[in-house]
């Protein structure tokens, strides 16, 4: 397949690229940063330069957003809207233009924001969670989300969401805790994003995409209030590997992610699970 991967200069959209190519595929990749799994530099708030760009190609992958990290920075709520919502509209636009057929928009699992939040128990967190945006990113992907089911509706174009957890440079203890419940390695996004890309959908669908989690819905209460019983439950030796290496479990998981409609839906398995990552 030929696909067009946006943001390719970045941490999901460079290793979507390497994936994408390992299995085959011919892969471009546009971005405003140079790097080597990027084509050309082509801002997507161009509305002309990106009907031109994705001349040719069968799919595009759009990783390219203003992310969290600009919101904690500062940034007004216009760049986010011009390049998370209007960006989006123009690469969708583009498509039905062109013929391209398939587009998977990555969004972020940020957008459940306070429905995330109960003081009793962890939030389980799946597709069927209500989501309550907190901020102007939120705000913006979900947005960009509602007009991808407007053009799979509307426009007949095979647009699906992905909504990716954490991949943010952390110290390996943070990293660790993160994988139980909300983390996710970019590599294991990028294969999310390869399988999806040979799926078909009767209907609009958007798919949580993490690391996964050894927890169940009964842990909830615990996990919230005493975690390190229930880590242990499922992974007894990782007492003796927190010790050795003075890391800290967890005092409180507030949520946790459910990705299990991506495995019942293209057979997503991540592989750099919080159980990898304590047994490297």
């Amino acid at each position: 397949m030929n696909v067009l991967v946006t943001g390719s200069s970045g941490q999901l959209g460079s290793a979507t690229v390497r994936q994408l190519k390992a299995y085959g595929h011919q892969v471009a990749g546009i971005d405003l940063i140079p790097a080597d799994t990027t084509n050309a530099l082509i801002d997507i708030q161009d509305k002309a330069a990106v009907a031109s760009a994705v001349k040719g190609f069968d799919a595009i992958i759009h990783t390219a957003a203003l992310h969290g990290k600009h919101y904690e920075l500062g940034y007004p709520r216009e760049p986010f809207i011009q390049a998370n919502i209007l960006g989006t509209l123009n690469l969708l636009e583009a498509c039905v233009a062109q013929g391209v057929s398939k587009f998977l928009y990555t969004s972020t699992t940020s957008i459940y924001g306070e429905a995330m939040v109960d003081k009793d128990k962890a939030v389980w967190v799946d597709e069927t969670l209500i989501e309550r945006p907190r901020d102007i990113y939120d705000i913006s992907k979900q947005a960009a989300e509602q007009l991808c089911r407007d053009f799979f509706n509307k426009e007949g174009l095979q647009a699906s969401v992905y909504r990716v957890g954490r991949f943010l440079p952390e110290d390996d203890n943070l990293k660790l805790n993160h994988r139980l419940y909300r983390g996710l390695d970019e590599r294991d996004g990028a294969e999310a994003l390869r399988l999806a890309l040979e799926a078909d959908f009767a209907n609009f669908e958007l798919f949580n995409i993490s690391s996964g989690s050894p927890f169940r819905r009964e842990d909830v209460v615990e996990l919230k209030h005493n975690p390190r019983a229930v880590i242990l439950k499922y992974y007894p030796q990782a007492e003796a590997i927190y010790t050795a290496k003075g890391w800290q479990f967890p005092q409180s998981i507030d949520r946790v992610y459910d990705c299990g409609k991506a495995t019942r839906y293209f057979g997503y398995q991540p592989r750099y699970t919080f159980g990898f990552l304590l047994n490297s």
